[in-house]
């Protein structure tokens, strides 16, 4: 069944298509990373910051991995997510709902935010909705942008942006959406407030209600003569496909292997990966930096020791940059990298990384 969604004060419009109940799918207790690309660091004991780690990828560069219509539209889905609270003394159950890709091979969802100039005399967003998924009676479903309404406030908006910086498209799911308001205050310093709505998973009457609502406030019945500058802030979500990471390994001529390929993913921490995959990567012959002695060759990722290094042949500028420490014990290797203290896909760049595996013994 199809039907038409309009909003009639301007703000947006929307095409409902076929509802699919099987969009949404329930996880008890389980963690979850909405946005964030999978990664096997969730295997250390410490904590691991990613972004920290990969850098800030450019919108140049992300770019490159926006998916075609007919695959957005096909491609999302939405995860229930009932976590138990940790503190001791509360056993209540916190619920949350987040946007997921079908396939979680080959797609993630990115996260990013767009500002876009409210005119007080036409308060509207200009964005047209498509809801893909909807009519529960919770309110939830998704929601993705469809277009932007020709001359209207987005548009305007995102044809100043520069080619440095993020625009909206067909695809995008609204994530949070935040009003920024500045009011005359005294005769030194404005005041500035800030309203919110979060819009993760919503249908489309909860979506056009949230948005209604932030942007009833520069109406014209609301009365607020204070407010003199308004800028929507819109965090989107946006179904994109996994950079092409592979692995070239070259192992020692005595071990009389043949050089392999593996497909890592942004993110993953290479001495694990290889490991993962069967990779002999820890070095007997290797020596601690502290001088104490190695045992099996295996120290647990410490980067106190050069067990797991290697010797990196081309594209070290796909793996994050050297910590001072690592940098310090292995001067007098400049092509040499801790495989534990290196994570692939720096600045969300894809590429081929070629790597001579156990270098002591070649």
């Amino acid at each position: 069944m199809k039907s038409t969604l309009t909003l009639i004060l301007g703000l947006c419009a929307g095409v409902a298509t076929n509802r699919k109940a099987n969009a949404f799918s329930a996880t008890h207790n389980q963690p979850a990373m909405p946005g964030k690309i999978r990664s096997s660091t969730q295997l250390y004991e410490q904590p691991i910051n990613l972004n920290q780690l990969l850098g800030t990828a450019s919108p140049a560069t992300m770019q490159k991995y926006n998916l075609p219509p007919d695959t957005i539209a096909g491609g999302l889905s939405a995860q229930i997510i009932t976590r138990l609270n940790k503190a001791v003394d509360d056993k209540r159950e916190t619920t949350e709902i987040v946007l997921v890709p079908k396939n979680t091979e080959d797609h993630f969802i990115d996260t990013f935010r767009v500002e876009i100039p409210i005119p007080l005399e036409s308060p509207g967003l200009g964005i047209e909705l498509l809801e893909l998924e909807g009519g529960r009676d919770d309110g939830l479903g998704i929601v993705i942008v469809n277009d932007l309404v020709p001359g209207g406030n987005s548009q305007r908006a995102l044809e100043k942006k520069s080619e440095t910086q993020e625009t909206i498209m067909y695809g995008d799911s609204m994530s949070a959406a935040e009003l920024v308001l500045r009011r005359s205050g005294s005769a030194t310093e404005d005041k500035t407030d800030v309203l919110s709505a979060k819009l993760e998973c919503w249908g489309y009457d909860s979506t056009v209600g949230a948005l209604g609502d932030l942007l009833s406030t520069l109406s014209n019945e609301n009365g607020d003569s204070n407010i003199v500058e308004a800028t929507m802030i819109l965090t989107l979500r946006r179904l994109r496909r996994r950079p092409n990471l592979q692995v070239k390994l070259y192992y020692p001529p005595s071990q009389e292997l043949p050089p392999e390929t593996i497909k890592l993913m942004p993110g993953d921490n290479l001495r694990m990966a290889m490991l993962q995959k069967g990779v002999k990567l820890n070095d007997p012959l290797a020596q601690r930096y502290d001088g104490k002695p190695t045992g099996s060759g295996n120290c647990g990722s410490g980067g106190l020791c050069r067990t797991c290094a290697v010797s990196v042949m081309r594209g070290g500028e796909l793996l994050s940059p050297q910590k001072p420490n690592e940098k310090k014990m292995l001067e007098d290797t400049p092509r040499w990298r801790l495989a534990c203290k290196s994570w692939v896909g720096y600045e969300m760049k894809e590429g081929e990384i070629s790597i001579q595996v156990n270098p002591r013994q070649w």
